[in-house]
């Protein structure tokens, strides 16, 4: 049994013996250099990274990070152990730093950093912005004029870039020179105590701009004085009452704008109100409405609302109508009234407003009827399931005439 032991053992160790020692490779970091290159270029130039190396790999890829993105290159590599590494047009075209990365097997072994400037060598574009398009005349508002001036690849230009700036006003035309800050230039056109259009334009390098205008609208409207008059003054609801106003201008003598609403507020000798509008035309503005039905007496007064406001107006109506007949028959039941006349004798247009108050003996009122007229006359009827038999007291009211009737309301 030791005997077998021993064996055993000495198989063991023999094996042990025999086992080959790992072998330690150790990497070795290639050599890479960048070959002279230059430090800025101008937007639209080919450009180009050239790197040497002492190893033959092609696992070498370039990083390239601009404002436009973020991108990786693969090398063109010959047998004098170059690699050549080509930028993308679309990343030589956008003017600002430029970083790249060299890296192998995503180890960064080369960084850098160049810059592409703008490229003021071609032609200049001009992208120009003014507004407000509209401006009200005065010392207070205006219009800025912005031009952003870039390259033939859309990069801002340098600040520091010259612009020409024309504005014509009327019979002036007026010309300055500004230069641009953080890739934009940019001018105040003031509004003009008179109104009209304002154009202007720009010039970069030789390039000019669209023309662009804004419009100088009057100021707020002033005071100002209105009239009114009529084909005849007789309160026949039918005729039409115009109210006008003389040249309504802003405080620097500018007619107000086409369209300006102004309100016109009647009052009438009981402190009720009426009211109509209109609008103007060459600054001027005219507004109408019909006569009343009755004797009136009416103040008018006319507002630009938050602006201006007229004159009080004085205009008097005088009756049309004197008197009207009254007719009662089956049993008073049946109320005739009419014909209405006017002040020639002729029949009122249709539509004038008759109202009928019912009280009875006690003089307690129970309802009122309304009608109008038609071909100069109208009919009310008390009908029994309405208004049972009895005596009643009957105010008829039209045209500003009252007449109070007592009736003994019965069958028929």
């Amino acid at each position: 049994m030791r005997f077998k032991v021993i064996i055993v053992l000495s198989l063991f160790l023999f094996g042990c013996s025999s086992k080959k020692e790992p072998e330690i490779k150790q990497s070795v970091s290639p050599k890479v250099s960048l070959v002279a290159m230059q430090n800025s270029f101008v937007a639209g130039d080919s450009i180009s990274l050239l790197f040497k190396t002492d190893t033959p790999t092609n696992k070498f890829k370039l990083q390239i990070k601009n404002a436009y993105g973020n991108t990786l290159l693969a090398s063109k590599k010959d047998s004098s152990k170059l690699l050549l590494f080509k930028l993308p047009k679309n990343f030589t075209r956008l003017a600002g730093p430029c970083r790249w990365k060299l890296l192998q097997e995503e180890k960064t072994v080369l960084q850098g950093e160049f810059e592409i400037g703008v490229n003021a060598t071609k032609a200049t574009f001009i992208e120009s912005y003014f507004g407000p398009r509209s401006i009200t005349a005065g010392y207070n508002d205006f219009s800025m004029l912005t031009i952003a001036p870039t390259d033939v690849y859309d990069n801002p230009l340098d600040n520091g870039t010259e612009v020409t700036v024309k504005y014509q006003f009327l019979e002036n035309i007026s010309e300055l020179k500004i230069t641009s800050q953080n890739f934009m230039a940019w001018y105040n056109v003031r509004s003009t105590t008179k109104s009209g259009r304002i154009l202007v334009s720009s010039e970069c390098n030789g390039t000019t701009s669209k023309e662009l205008a804004t419009i100088v609208y009057p100021s707020n409207a002033t005071n100002f004085s209105i009239s009114a008059s009529s084909a005849h003054n007789f309160a026949d609801g039918n005729q039409i009452v115009t109210f006008t106003s003389d040249i309504i201008r802003d405080e620097f003598g500018n007619m107000v704008s086409n369209g300006t609403l102004v309100t016109f507020i009647i009052k009438n000798e009981k402190d009720s109100y009426l009211y109509t509008i209109g609008t103007t035309l060459n600054g001027i503005v005219e507004a109408r409405t019909l006569h009343p039905d009755q004797a009136s007496q009416w103040e008018i007064q006319a507002f630009v609302t938050g602006a201006a406001e007229s004159n009080t107006a004085a205009f008097s109506f005088k009756p049309a109508i004197k008197d009207y007949p009254v007719y009662f028959s089956k049993g008073n039941r049946n109320i005739a009234i009419g014909p209405f006349e006017s002040f020639m004798k002729q029949l009122i247009p249709d539509g004038l407003l008759l109202q009928l108050d019912i009280y009875d003996a006690n003089g307690e009122f129970i309802e009122s009827k309304k009608t109008t007229t038609k071909n100069g006359a109208c009919t009310i009827f008390l009908g029994e399931h309405f208004l049972p038999e009895g005596e009643y007291t009957l105010k008829l009211e039209a045209a500003g005439i009252t007449k109070e009737f007592t009736k003994n309301i019965h069958g028929y």
